[in-house]
């Protein structure tokens, strides 16, 4: 039995409830988080990733069927520290401007 469905994919994978599959929200400035429920696919995904700002990189994640990723961007100093002193620093691989 393939692991893909035949077809394009349904539009209602979760008739019945009003709760999106994918929630993106900001939490502080510069600190976005990204709840994915089961049901969303790769599209739903790669859709909600391209809207947070590029140089956002993943900090933590967590969730059991939820699962929550919270991203964060390097502050700038016009912005305060929220970190409570600790400030993260840009991991290698992160590049691009600001929109």
């Amino acid at each position: 039995m393939p692991i893909f469905p035949p077809g394009p994919p349904d539009p209602d994978r979760t008739p019945g409830t009003a709760v999106p599959l994918i929630v993106a929200s900001i939490v502080q400035p510069g600190v976005y988080a990204l709840t994915v429920r089961p049901g969303a696919d790769a599209h739903d995904v790669s859709e909600a990733m391209s809207r947070l700002p590029v140089d956002a990189f993943l900090t933590a994640h967590f969730g059991d069927i939820d699962l929550t990723m919270v991203f964060r961007t390097v502050p700038d100093d016009t912005e305060p520290e929220t970190t409570g002193g600790t400030t993260p620093t840009a991991p290698a691989a992160a590049s691009g401007t600001r929109p």
